[in-house]
This record gives structure tokens, C-alpha cells and sequence, in this order.
């Protein structure tokens, strides 16, 4: 079976592939060379991306380790973000909290919420590996599925579509087909291992 060197080289040869189809269709199309440009650069993420993607399933593989450390730092980041956006309030929160139960309290509202900011992105980030134990499964099971994958880029897909449907039909279009081309490189990946008939 392929390990990930071979994905990779076969996700590199399939990314440049497809980034050649996808600027010269949307260059052909809306007559733009940087949407032209950007879409096949994105093109070319994605497929790599997509390339490699079914092995996250595989608790040791490469794939698994770095999406593992990616989706840690999403999730930090999304903590903090939420706490940013919502800082005023949960301030707010914790001086009444803080007043109904303490007569004088000790530590400001702002380092309550600082600290469990901290102590939420630390658990958040720690249930990355045991949630991809719990969505991935076995190895060899639904990621490497094609009809499975098709769906899951759909989805992705439209969401995208759903997400940038203020944006003029050009951008709009290349950005729907960039998310499209991940279902390429999960094909790469499948057509490798042989599970194309899954």
C-alpha cells in the first residue's frame, strides 16, 4: 500500500494537474487573470490537501499528526476569538458572579475571564486527538470512501456557496470550485489504495 510520500507526490502531480484546469477555466470564463491566478493556486492547496486527507483515519500517519496540530491551534484560536467578540460580556458575567458569592473580591473579573479563557482553549485543544478517535474511526473506513468524500466536499461546497453569496458570480464561483477540488486529490488518494470501487 502507498504511505505518504507517494500521496504526496501523487497530491503534487494531481494539484498542479488541476490548478492548470481550474486557471484556464476560470480565466476563459471571467476573463480575470488574478481570480484566474488565485483559483488555481487554491485549486492546487486543496487537491494536495485532499491528497492526503483520507489518511487522518491512521493514528500514526503524518497526515493525522499534523491535521492534529492544526485543528489545536483552530481551536485556541476560536476560543479566543468567541472570547474577544463577547469579552465586554463575559466580563460583565463574571463581576455579577463574583459579587453574589464574595463580599470583597479578590482577583478582577478581567483575569477570571483571562484565566478561563485559558483553561477552555487548554481542555478545547486537548479533545482534538480523542474527537478524531471518536469521527475517523478505523483506518481504511469512511474516509477513504468515495461517495463519503463526495458528500463531505459537497457539503463543503455549499457552505461555501452559502457563505460567499454577496460576492460577485466570478469570486464566487472560484471559490466554490477551489473547496471542489479537494474531492480530486481525495481521489488520487483512494485511486492509490486502491478503493476506488468502494
Amino acid at each position: 500500500m502507498p504511505n505518504y510520500p507517494t500521496h504526496a507526490r501523487w497530491g503534487r502531480i494531481g494539484a498542479v494537474l488541476t490548478a492548470l484546469v481550474v486557471g484556464a477555466g476560470l480565466f476563459a470564463g471571467f476573463d480575470s487573470p488574478p481570480l484566474a491566478v488565485g483559483g488555481a493556486l487554491g485549486a492546487a492547496v486543496a487537491t494536495f490537501v485532499g491528497a492526503v486527507f483520507p489518511d487522518i483515519d491512521h493514528h500514526r500517519s503524518i497526515p493525522r499528526r499534523k491535521a492534529v496540530r492544526w485543528l489545536r491551534v483552530l481551536v485556541v484560536a476560536g476560543v479566543a476569538s468567541l472570547v474577544a467578540l463577547n469579552f465586554e460580556s463575559l466580563v460583565g458575567f463574571a463581576d455579577t458572579a463574583v459579587a453574589s458569592t464574595l463580599d470583597d473580591p479578590v482577583v478582577p473579573s478581567e483575569i477570571l475571564v483571562g484565566g478561563g479563557t485559558a483553561l477552555v482553549a487548554l481542555a478545547s485543544a486537548s479533545s482534538v486527538e480523542p474527537t478524531l478517535d471518536l469521527v475517523t474511526g478505523k483506518h481504511r473506513g469512511w474516509t477513504h470512501n468515495p461517495l463519503v468524500m463526495f458528500v463531505l466536499t459537497a457539503v463543503l461546497a455549499g457552505g461555501v456557496a452559502l457563505l460567499t453569496a454577496e460576492l460577485p458570480v466570478d469570486q464566487r464561483t472560484a471559490a466554490v470550485t477551489v473547496v471542489a477540488t479537494f474531492f480530486t486529490g481525495c481521489l488520487v488518494h483512494i485511486g492509490l489504495d486502491g478503493e476506488l470501487r468502494s
